[in-house]
This record gives structure tokens, C-alpha cells and sequence, in this order.
């Protein structure tokens, strides 16, 4: 007759799959890339005995790092070679690339969970989210059309051109996450797509808005690095649905790359504008009756246009060719 099951040791990759499983029956055992360990694991970063796993007379799990040069971490605390600690319940130890948990047969197991009705919710707010999108897009094609007529016209290709955007987009996140969860999530996918769009839109209408209502130009001049920004909380999300695990490094990795691609867009305007926006004025009109700064004087109003052209002139002028320098007789 077979001893009773102890516990169970389930190794598990950086995306949470399960590569390896041991029924405890005996303590204590080791964990290793050798044959002869108890949990052999398949690691180039694991040593062939990396652990021992053992029990005490009071029930408390001790791990004894044997002979490796990668060590064991708990936490954020890593164990070197040699050394011994007590093993929490509920905790993940770190040894190569895996995460080594263990599962003791006396600890209580969580309450079932019931499985999932048809999420009405999930739905509605995917359908919102598509449809809040299609709108969008049709009313930014209305405010730049000339004749309302062409609407009707364009209509049809322009809804294709928005869900076929949508569906590639969605699809190739949707195709990632399968790689690595296993998990299609599409649908999540064109959620966060729709979603995030919308939000980009509201925040370039309303940073134009406000930068019309309060004189705040630097709100429409920078517009492009607030867009910029929602991209990145975009991308953020998608890859939160591919690896949930790494929420913080994925969240310093697109805030490293967002600062970067935004440094390179100042730096870029200065180069060739002398300045760190492409905008020189509000794109976009809004109604009088909106405006809250107070009017601008007449005088200061003529001298801080002064001020423009004097700075506009010394520009020109620095453009103008050198009088001193022959003209290329091959020019035309």
C-alpha cells in the first residue's frame, strides 16, 4: 500500500503554467535538474540537487539550499548556497527561472467557485465600447466634410475600415496572449482597443478645450505628448492580459519606452523649429461663450505680437543667404 499523499510541490514558469508537479510522500525530498532528485525540473538555471525540502516534528517546512550558484530566492530575500530558512505557507520560492510552490495536505482549500453565467456584462460593455468608437470615427468624418451629402456615401467603408482596424489590432494581442496564457481574449482585447481610443480622443478634445477656455497654450502645444502618453496606458493594458504576473516591470518597461519616444518628439521639434512644439496656435475654434480668461488689452496684445515678428524676422534672417557667398551658377 502506497504512503499518503504529504503535500504537493508544483513548479510553475514566469507565465504561471505548470511544468512540473511531485506528490509528497516522504520528507524530505529534493528539487533539482539531476535524475536523482525527487522533482526533476527542466532548467538550464536550476543546479542537479538545487533544494531540500524538509519538516520538522512541529510542522514547519525548512529549505536548505544545497550546491548552486543561482541560490534560492523567497520573496525578495535570496538565499546563497549553504544557507537554511523556514518556508511560509502560501509563499513562492524562485530558483532559475521557475516558481516553486507547495501545497501542504492538511491546508484548507478555497471554497468552490461557480462557473461563469453568460457575461451579459462583458458583452454590453464591448458592444458600448465598438459602438462609442464607430461613433467617434463618424463624427470626426462629419466636422470635416464639406457637403453632409458625401456622409451617406462614405458611411459603409468607413464603419468596414473602423471593425477591420479594430479586429486586426485586437487580433494580433488576442494571437500574443494565446502564446503565452493559452487564452485567446479576444474580445478583452477590442474592449481595452475601443476604450483607450476613446479616451486618447477625450483627452486631445478636452486639453484643446480648456487650453481655449483658461489661455493654457501649453495644454494644445503639447497635445501630441498627452497622446503619446494614452498610447502608452494602451499598450500597458494589452500587455497586462499577456502577463499578468509582471504588472510592475511591464509598467516601468512602456514608461521607459513613453519617455524616450517623448524625449525624441521634443528633441526633434527642436532641431527644426527652434522649439519644443510643432503648434503655433489653437487648431480648433470653440464657442465665445466658453472662454473664462479675462480679455487681453489692446496694448498688450500689440506688443506681445510685436514681440512675434521680432522673433520671426531674426528667424528669416538667419535663413537668408550669406551676401559675401557666391551664388551657384548652376542654380535655378
Amino acid at each position: 500500500m502506497s504512503a499518503a499523499i504529504l503535500g504537493l510541490l508544483q513548479a510553475a514558469d514566469r507565465n504561471g503554467a505548470l511544468v512540473a508537479t511531485l506528490d509528497v510522500r516522504h520528507w524530505p525530498v529534493t528539487v533539482g535538474r539531476a535524475l536523482t532528485a525527487d522533482l526533476v525540473l527542466d532548467d538550464s538555471h536550476v543546479a542537479g540537487e538545487h533544494l531540500r525540502i524538509d519538516r520538522t516534528a512541529e510542522g514547519v517546512v525548512t529549505v536548505q539550499v544545497l550546491d548552486t550558484v543561482n541560490g534560492v530566492a523567497l520573496g525578495r530575500t535570496r538565499h546563497e548556497r549553504g544557507t537554511q530558512f523556514n518556508w511560509p505557507d502560501s509563499e513562492a520560492l524562485t530558483l532559475g527561472r521557475l516558481k516553486l510552490g507547495l501545497r501542504l495536505a492538511e491546508a484548507p482549500i478555497a471554497a468552490e467557485e461557480p462557473l461563469p453565467q453568460f457575461p451579459w456584462r462583458s458583452v454590453a460593455w464591448t458592444v458600448l465600447a465598438v459602438v462609442g468608437m464607430l461613433l467617434l470615427v463618424v463624427g470626426q468624418s462629419w466636422l470635416t466634410l464639406t457637403e453632409p451629402s458625401q456622409l451617406a456615401r462614405q458611411l459603409p467603408g468607413l464603419i468596414a475600415a473602423v471593425a477591420m482596424g479594430i479586429a486586426v489590432w485586437a487580433g494580433l494581442w488576442a494571437l500574443a496572449t494565446k502564446l503565452f496564457t493559452h487564452h485567446l481574449q479576444f474580445w478583452r482585447h477590442v474592449r481595452i482597443a475601443c476604450a483607450s481610443g476613446l479616451a486618447i480622443q477625450l483627452v486631445s478634445m478636452l486639453a484643446g478645450l480648456l487650453a481655449f477656455m483658461f489661455s493654457l497654450e501649453t495644454l494644445a502645444r503639447f497635445e501630441p505628448q498627452l497622446v503619446l502618453l494614452g498610447a502608452a496606458v494602451a499598450i500597458y493594458l494589452h500587455l497586462t492580459v499577456i502577463v499578468p504576473q509582471r504588472r510592475r516591470g511591464l509598467a516601468g518597461l512602456v514608461a521607459g519606452v513613453a519617455v524616450v519616444g517623448m524625449v525624441a518628439m521634443l528633441g526633434t521639434n527642436w532641431l527644426q523649429n527652434k522649439r519644443l512644439s510643432n503648434k503655433l496656435y489653437l487648431s480648433n475654434i470653440y464657442p465665445p461663450s466658453l472662454r473664462m480668461a479675462p480679455a487681453v488689452p489692446v496694448a498688450q496684445f500689440l506688443d506681445e505680437a510685436g514681440a512675434i515678428r521680432k522673433r520671426l524676422d531674426e528667424r528669416l534672417k538667419d535663413r537668408e543667404p550669406d551676401a559675401d557667398t557666391p551664388e551657384d551658377p548652376d542654380a535655378e
